[in-house]
């Protein structure tokens, strides 16, 4: 099994990449985050992700190991193949993916180019406790306690977006107690 792939970048497409290895260009398919930060004649070093079904062998590439780790998530949904998880990753960030599962946005997963309602409903119903305990684990090294915070699920969301844990606590902490819910509250927190 490949499990990453060092060299220099020998060509580059919006989601494609040429990567030179050992006197081999590899050709892969990748996210647009991957896409985004790469210049012909750049040093790499991608996870990577070898595919291989009856309609052939294909080659998967990353921006960083987290994003791989959900790759292999969507991957291992029912009815979600290798093509569709990268095209997933290409239309949102890892963060805003762990954040819309976590919250069951349907819109926000169906808005994605090629998810429909349903496989964005199938996404969130077989991911939505592997997600969680990812955010619980993010909460615990922060040192959220459940509780203690007025709405914890919204702190996580919110860091899991990016945001440090006092800024994710001051921002719920701003518009919570105004009976919204979690997902009315990250909005919120997000727009102010």
């Amino acid at each position: 099994m490949l499990s990453y792939i060092k060299g220099k970048i020998a060509d580059a497409g919006e989601n494609t990449l040429v990567v030179e290895c050992g006197g081999l260009g590899y050709e892969m398919t990748v996210s647009r985050a991957a896409a985004a930060g790469a210049s012909i004649g750049d040093d790499v070093k991608l996870p990577v992700y070898l595919s291989v079904t009856e309609n052939g062998v294909a080659l998967y590439g990353f921006k960083d190991a987290s994003e791989k780790d959900m790759f292999l998530k969507l991957i291992n949904v029912s009815g979600i193949g290798a093509k569709m998880a990268i095209g997933i990753l290409g239309g949102v960030g890892v963060n805003e993916l762990i954040a819309a599962i976590a919250q069951g946005d349907i819109a926000a997963l169906s808005s994605v180019k090629g998810v429909g309602k349903k496989t964005a409903e199938r996404i969130v119903l077989e991911l939505k406790d592997k997600i969680g305990a990812e955010i619980a684990d993010i909460g615990e090294k922060c040192g959220i306690m459940p509780g203690v915070v007025p709405d914890e699920d919204a702190v996580l969301a919110l860091i899991a977006l990016g945001f440090n844990k006092n800024e994710a606590v001051a921002a719920v902490s701003r518009v919570n107690g105004k009976g919204l819910t979690t997902e009315q509250i990250v909005f919120m927190a997000l727009k102010s």
